[in-house]
């Protein structure tokens, strides 16, 4: 009963919702023209046109045509809070764009109860976390994943082993060894910097960073908690410091881009940390033969870098993290009401599993689901993947054990941590330059215990107000 009156809460909301949206001639807008929209990827609207045909043929009680787009799904979302009138039907968006397009009523949830039992029985927890959204002190289900991504390395095979790939100690021997950088990032934003900031202990992924952990997913509640003032923060720091600062160790990208760097005839650097997005640029620069996939290697923190801290010791081994999401499908809230059962529909044949590993199969989209790396490697075996193919997809579900999905459950969120200067202050922390801190103030010592736990302070304060604080607290470790 208590499920049924809950369900019943769920289209009571929507179909509120849908009275208060307008209808529009551009994409989902609220007239029922007999075509259902739908946006994916750039690189799979191809694979999708082609299976919702194939859907359309098979049930001929469908009632509609679909029309599928490509787009591109990292700058999606905001085309659609422009104008929700003049988007699909239903789209694609990463998972941390759910609460912001919710809140701003550019989304309605998933009512039906087949769908809702689908998404709970398939997908991690990870992504059930990530998926819902609050509306008037109700939580509802909004997205529905079907493609997870992680990063991981891209090295190149015919300079660097197996066995050095594992670890950036390794990879700066072969970088000594060719006289060149052992490690790139493809951006310095704090998405690309992620390898850092959420590096775990190996022995029992042990960290002190949260980042927005226990956020309510509407706009104005609470940010929930977080820090980034940890001893074992401070001590990683300072190891890519030095890494950085050697030689043969981290560099960033050269303005001729990452791929010119990992280039097989420039040899600027032998490894980058990418994304499935990455592969077809990283393939290009190597050659398939070359192109060596791993998971982000492992260190060990240093004498140097542990000095002075009570919480780590030298040796202690940590590997670079990463934040593991999942794209979902979403509803249009500007979607004529008469399609609203058949688009939940659709959205359960796209994000079932049979869809998801076709998808694998064709376009290497690496699937949601618990338990894909089975189907995954049971396609190597058959040989129906090359060997790059195959890593690509298991090396991301392998770093989704070492990562977190992106907590940026609010657009206010999104916008404190990429964009109000915390990844620039985290840059020169690594590069040791000089980083604002307070007003026209500069904090130019950058190599102390103390300088390094104020410029962590002042990314935990951004984080958290979206600007940078009028004063330091007396002592740190301090609250943001």
């Amino acid at each position: 009963m208590k499920k049924a009156l809950a369900l019943l809460l769920i289209f009571v909301l929507a179909c509120s919702m849908l009275t208060g949206c307008g209808g529009s001639s551009g994409g989902g807008g609220g007239k029922d023209d007999g075509v259902i929209r739908v946006w994916v990827g750039e690189e799979s609207a191809d694979f999708y046109q082609k299976v919702c045909d194939e859907y359309v043929a098979a049930h001929s009680d469908f009632g509609y045509k679909i029309e599928v787009k490509g787009m591109d799904t990292g700058s999606v979302a905001g085309t659609i809070t422009n104008d929700p009138t003049a988007a699909a039907d239903i789209y694609t968006v990463a998972h941390d764009n759910i609460g912001k397009l919710a809140a701003t009523q550019c989304a309605k949830p998933i009512t039906d109860e087949a769908l809702i039992n689908q998404v709970l029985a398939d997908n991690p927890a990870s992504f059930q976390k990530v998926i819902y959204s609050t509306l008037d002190g109700n939580q509802y289900l909004y997205g529905v994943p079907y493609i997870s991504q992680a990063l991981f390395l891209y090295y190149n095979k015919a300079l660097v082993t197996e066995e050095e790939a594992k670890t950036f100690e390794g990879l700066q021997a072969a970088a000594a060894r060719e006289n060149t950088k052992a490690i790139t990032v493809t951006g310095d934003d704090g998405f690309n910097m992620c390898f850092a900031l959420l590096a775990t202990r190996v022995a029992d992924h042990g960290t002190t960073v949260k980042i927005y952990e226990g956020a309510e997913s509407v706009s104005g509640g609470s940010k929930g908690e977080s820090n980034c003032q940890g001893d074992d923060t401070i001590a990683i720091v300072r190891w890519l410091q030095e890494y950085a600062a050697d030689p043969n160790g981290f560099k960033w990208a050269s303005p001729d881009g990452w791929d010119a760097d990992l280039d097989k005839d420039n040899k600027g650097v032998l490894a980058v940390i990418g994304g499935a997005w990455h592969y077809n640029t990283a393939k290009a620069a190597l050659g398939e033969s070359n192109l060596g996939i791993a998971m982000i290697p492992t260190f060990k923190l240093t004498e140097a870098a542990c000095e002075g801290l009570s919480g780590v010791k030298a040796g202690d081994e940590y590997r670079g993290g990463t934040f593991a999401d999942c794209k979902c499908f979403m509803i249009n809230a500007n979607s004529a009401a008469s399609k609203y059962a058949k688009e939940q529909e659709l959205i359960a044949y796209l994000a079932g599993k049979e869809i998801q590993n076709r998808s694998y199969l064709e376009v290497l989209n690496v699937p949601a689901y618990v338990g894909a790396a089975s189907f995954i490697e049971q396609c190597f075996n058959e040989g129906k993947v090359t060997e790059s193919q195959f890593n690509l997809a298991a090396m991301q579900v392998s770093m989704a054990e070492w990562g977190i999905p992106q907590p940026f459950i609010t657009g206010t969120l999104n916008t404190y941590y990429y964009s109000k200067n915390g990844p620039a202050i985290f840059r020169a922390m690594i590069d040791k330059t000089a980083y604002p801190t307070t007003g026209d103030q500069i904090l130019t010592e950058t190599e102390s215990i103390e300088s390094i736990r104020k410029g962590l302070y002042l990314i935990e304060y951004i984080w958290m107000h979206g600007v940078t604080p009028d004063s330091f607290p007396a002592s740190l470790p301090e609250k943001a």
